[in-house]
């Protein structure tokens, strides 16, 4: 079974598409969520970012989304057996189809978000990691205006991308 350790917590790994790298960890260090009362993780996979935000923040309330069934299932199962269990969900829909159907408004949002553009990805034969590296299912246009629709007015999104995608996202 694949277990990342960190100091407060543990991650299995083993049911998601996208395994914990480097970019995760730093974004989850780096991210602007000390101040928040919500928070929410848009595509969890493993509940990385939503764990480190309960670390870093130990009062707000943490929502998770994940289109990946399996991903989501993992991701409860680490929100569970972790200090933060009472302050952290994850729910199994794309961010399009929560951001229309929830009321609520987050202070923080952090995402670590797929930036292979569909015709880039012809090498991903898996269909969870083609959805969890490619644009194909949350295109940047997408993920911009349902970031937009649930932040509140002084809220703020964290995301990590590599330099060229950085540019394009601006």
């Amino acid at each position: 079974m694949s277990i990342f350790n960190f100091k407060e917590f543990s991650i299995k790994q083993d049911r998601c598409a996208m395994k914990i790298g480097t970019d995760a960890v730093l974004l989850g260090a780096w991210a602007s969520v000390a101040q928040a009362a919500s928070i929410l993780d848009i595509g969890t996979g493993t509940g990385l970012l939503a764990l480190m935000s309960a670390q870093r923040n130990k009062l707000a309330q943490i929502d998770a989304v994940e289109i990946e069934q399996e991903a989501t299932e993992q991701a409860n199962d680490n929100f569970s057996k972790s200090p933060w269990s009472n302050r952290l969900n994850c729910i199994n829909l794309s961010i399009q189809n929560y951001q229309s159907t929830t009321p609520r408004l987050y202070d923080s949002i952090i995402t670590n978000p797929p930036y292979f553009d569909i015709n880039s990805s012809t090498a991903i034969t898996k269909e969870a990691r083609s959805k969890a590296r490619t644009t194909e299912y949350l295109p940047k246009n997408e993920l911009i205006s349902s970031t937009f629709e649930l932040l509140s007015p002084t809220g703020n999104l964290s995301l990590i991308l590599p330099l060229e995608e950085g540019n394009i996202f601006i």
